[in-house]
């Protein structure tokens, strides 16, 4: 029987026992103590229908009830608790609160409904109130240490950072230094930026549990995120003066500086990579800021002393993806892109579900006019990612280069549908349909692609020299084709296939020393893999009037690959028709 009702039920029989001692008579007694008990009775039907109409959704019937409980008794706790909780759930906060605080008024000892009061102050954002009501509640409980926890985390809610940090010091007092309150004491010093009292939280931590490493860990960690680098190292030897062996304190002294350079650092990590019950995630974090470091400069020395790291991760962990991919990473920003393809290779047989691993290997192939692999690579990332748009869009350029164009316009177009607000892939995209409905000569849609292509990037050095190839090999418009070649050069100086389309658009324009310079840079500059560059140099060096040489470079474009369709007559014939 609810609180409430007994206590009403107490007055009455306190009523009926004064009149008795008036001296009323026991048959008058006994026929108010008869009403009293009916009274009573009906008003815990009304509460339990009202309670069941709520648990039925009937919130309007359950209120009504409940509003019925409050004309015969106006001192109710549980009605009023009752239409708090029916107006919270409709969504009323201001009548929830009303009706709450009502229910706690009259029935300050139950603390469900201070509780529930708090809770309705969090839902309309009066933090400070809901924390007033923890205090209560800690007033009345100084035991219940989940109240302190409350009170304190409705202070922060209010921005009173010092009260909460107050609740947590008198919380302290009662239960002795634990691992939560100082945890929670030190984010609250970062939050408010005093890093001293900060630190001295964790320090405490440490003093009070010695022999737990975790927190010398924590305290470390604090001191690096600071900038107290010498801290932080006097802590790690406190730590390897515990377990001589701990490998994260190894780790951090051996990147301290004291044993030299980057190289000397990463060899004296070896010890600790080679641990295999050290979490290869742990290992993977410490080297990565080197694999960045050779990704930047393509340091080789460096990049050396990182790959033997990577080499015992993959005896270490043989069976980790990421081993291999460090060492795929590595090898890559070094300039080994062939070894660095293996390892990739390897890296998604081990988990063929990362992502980046198969963009960077596609990447790859293309660099390496391996246009097959390339395809067969694509073919398989579709299947696991089918809505990367990056995956067909390699998938059309592969389609491109092995010449098939109608395949290659359909990967591209579902490409362009899927890249959604990826600007920089939208522009390939569409600089790469501009050069596929060249070829298959559908003049319209090709300069439609390349201005739009220009429209999001002016400037794009592809764009420029893969529309004046375009062009020129259609002869049309050479002066603008000239002019957008040139500027995609002063854009993106050194790049065979840039290169090569200008020296084409002047091979177009019957300059033909200046086609050969610079069709000769892109030979200079990579351009010896790609079959058709290969097949330029010799067309040029046919009208030149030297014959032997261009055969050999016919010669050498047919062996990469070519799919030119007048190659193999050129080579039969030697002499040059025209593409």
């Amino acid at each position: 029987m609810p609180d409430i009702t007994m206590n009403t039920w107490v007055k009455l029989l306190f009523f009926t026992g004064t009149t008795l001692f008036a001296g009323s008579s026991l048959q008058k007694v006994q026929a108010q103590t008869k009403q009293v008990e009916e009274k009573v009775v009906n008003l815990e039907k009304l509460v339990i229908e009202a309670n069941l109409e709520r648990l039925l959704g009937n919130y309007d019937k359950s209120i009504q009830l409940c509003e019925q409980v409050l004309k015969e008794d106006p001192s109710n706790d549980v009605a009023y608790f009752e239409l708090a909780r029916l107006h919270d759930v409709k969504g009323s906060d201001d009548e929830a609160v009303r009706f709450a605080k009502k229910a706690v008024e009259l029935s300050p000892e139950n603390h469900w409904y201070h509780r529930f009061l708090a809770d309705i102050y969090q839902q309309v954002g009066r933090n400070k109130e809901a924390a007033g009501v923890y205090e209560y509640l800690v007033s009345k409980s100084p035991n219940d240490e989940e109240y302190y926890y409350k009170w304190a985390y409705f202070l922060i809610k209010a921005n009173e950072i010092p009260k909460a940090i107050k609740v947590y010091d008198d919380l302290e007092k009662r239960t002795g230094l634990t691992e939560e309150i100082a945890r929670r004491k030190h984010s609250l010093y970062v939050g408010i930026g005093d890093s001293k009292k900060a630190a001295i939280e964790l320090e405490r931590l440490v003093q009070a549990f010695p022999r737990n490493i975790e927190h010398y860990y924590l305290l470390a960690a604090y001191y690096e995120q600071i900038g107290e680098a010498k801290s932080a190292e006097n802590v790690y030897r406190t730590i390897l003066k515990i377990n001589i062996n701990d490998p994260k304190a190894s780790i951090a002294l051996a990147g301290s500086g004291e044993t030299g350079g980057d190289a000397q650092v990463l060899a004296a990590m070896k010890p600790v990579f080679g641990q295999a019950d050290v979490s290869i995630d742990y290992k993977i974090a410490k080297l990565l800021p080197y694999i960045n470091k050779v990704a930047d400069t393509g340091d080789k020395n460096l990049a050396a002393a990182a790959i033997e790291l990577t080499q015992i991760l993959e005896t270490t962990h043989p069976g980790e993806a990421k081993a291999f991919a460090a060492h795929a990473d590595l090898l890559y920003y070094s300039g080994q892109t062939e070894a660095a393809l293996a390892s990739y290779k390897k890296t998604l047989e081990l988990d063929e579900t990362v992502y980046l691993v198969w963009e960077q290997m596609l990447r790859i192939q293309h660099e390496l006019v391996d246009y097959a692999g390339m395809h067969a690579s694509a073919e398989q990332a579709m299947e696991i990612f089918p809505n990367k748009a990056f995956i067909f869009y390699m998938h059309g350029v592969a389609e491109y280069e092995l010449g098939r164009l109608p395949q290659s316009i359909s990967s591209l177009e579902q490409a362009l549908l899927m890249s959604g607000k990826d600007g920089r892939l939208q522009l390939d995209i569409r600089i790469q349909l501009g050069k596929t409905y060249a070829e298959a000569g559908k003049t319209a849609p090709s300069n439609e692609a390349f201005e739009a292509a220009l429209a999001l990037h002016a400037k794009s050095a592809e764009a420029l020299s893969a529309y004046a190839y375009c062009l020129a090999q259609r002869g049309e418009n050479l002066d603008r084709a000239k002019q957008m070649a040139a500027m995609a050069n002063d854009l993106a100086p050194e790049q065979a296939r840039i290169q090569d389309a200008y020296g084409w658009v002047l091979y177009r324009s019957k300059d033909l020393q200046g086609a050969k310079t610079w069709i000769g840079k892109a030979l200079a500059n990579g351009g010896d893999r790609h079959p058709l560059i290969l097949e330029h140099y010799g067309d040029v060096l046919y009208l030149l009037k030297d014959p032997e040489n261009a055969f050999q470079y016919w010669t050498k474009a047919k062996e990469k690959g070519s799919r030119s369709k007048t190659l193999d007559k050129k080579i039969t014939d030697r002499r040059l028709y025209e593409q």
